[in-house]
């Protein structure tokens, strides 16, 4: 039971995201909770996982929260680890919930744990994990830092079995970076983020879909501030994108920088009214990370070490 309904939820949340997979996802507990709290953990955190990409990030962060870790059997599977998995889906909740220092103790807590793992795939993952959550956090050269980690790895990864497992966290590594250095104002590589959403379009569907968001908001960094037309086109398209596969967690950034790409051209009531959308959505999804950068409240900036410095 658990194989089967377990996989069906991952397959769906790759091709199609939450449109389909939250279905799935919902009826996992039931499913796996009679086969121990392993399984049942994993359940929750694959809910958990679904509700973050809808924008539903106070459940996502109760329902992992919950989870006692200390408690439950290590997986087998070394390519699904919860130690890892819960700590670091908390930490991208919190974040957006703005509660930044929780956030990065969990996502130091999810790094910590990869380092004592034999399989230094699962070191990749986390940096992956880190790489993101400072994306959200808008601190561009922690992300870069983690993400050089992620791409590094799967270099120097022996074995086409290797690099198919870590496709996806590959190509979302390529994005990030793309976006990380669009966001410091220093060149990109176009053709490599284009590659990597091509292939990401022809294997999983939605993860192109999250990945576009990060494409759109580095077109949007790059554009000067009186030419914002290519990054509205972009802006429109990763918004469109992200509502056919049910994806709304990064929806009012999106908004927010569309607001702010119609007033550089000048239009000025459509700028309000795309603000005032911005606002409302970051206040329906409790995202106060977003919500302040959108009212123009500004919050201390926190980061956590940085790949081989120590946390004090």
């Amino acid at each position: 039971m658990r194989d089967v309904s377990f996989h069906a939820w991952q397959e769906a949340e790759a091709l199609a995201g939450p449109q389909r997979s939250y279905r799935l996802a919902r009826k996992l507990p039931g499913q796996l909770r009679t086969l121990g709290r392993s399984a049942a953990a994993r359940a929750d955190w694959a809910l958990a996982h679904t509700l973050f990409w809808m924008g539903r990030f106070e459940e996502s962060r109760a329902l992992l929260a919950a989870i006692r870790i200390d408690a439950l059997t290590p997986e087998i599977d070394t390519d699904f680890n919860l130690e890892l998995l819960i700590p670091a889906q908390l930490a991208w909740a919190l974040a957006l919930l703005g509660e930044t220092e929780s956030a990065i103790e969990h996502g130091q807590r999810a790094l910590d744990w990869a380092k004592t793992r034999p399989d230094s795939m699962q070191l990749a993952f986390a940096h992956d994990f880190l790489a993101h959550l400072h994306c959200f956090l808008d601190a561009p050269a922690a992300t870069l830092a983690y993400t050089r980690c992620t791409s590094s790895w799967h270099a120097g990864s022996v074995g086409r079995q290797s690099r198919q497992r870590l496709r996806c966290p590959s190509d979302m590594a390529t994005l990030l970076e793309y976006w990380a250095l669009s966001r410091l104002g220093q060149p990109s590589d176009e053709t490599a983020a284009q590659t990597a959403l091509a292939r990401l379009r022809r294997h999983q569907p939605a993860q192109e879909a999250r990945a576009f968001s990060l494409y759109a908001q580095a077109q949007f960094h790059q554009a000067p501030a009186h030419a914002q037309g290519f990054a509205l086109t972009q802006l429109d398209a990763a918004l469109d994108l992200n509502a056919r596969f049910g994806l709304h967690h990064w929806e009012a950034r999106l908004l927010h920088m569309k607001s702010q790409s119609l007033d550089a051209a000048g239009q000025l009531t459509d700028a309000s009214r795309f603000l005032r959308l911005a606002q409302e959505t970051a206040q329906r999804q409790g995202a106060r990370l977003f919500l302040n950068a959108a009212t123009g409240i500004e919050s201390r900036s926190h980061a956590s070490p940085l790949p081989g410095q120590t946390s004090s």
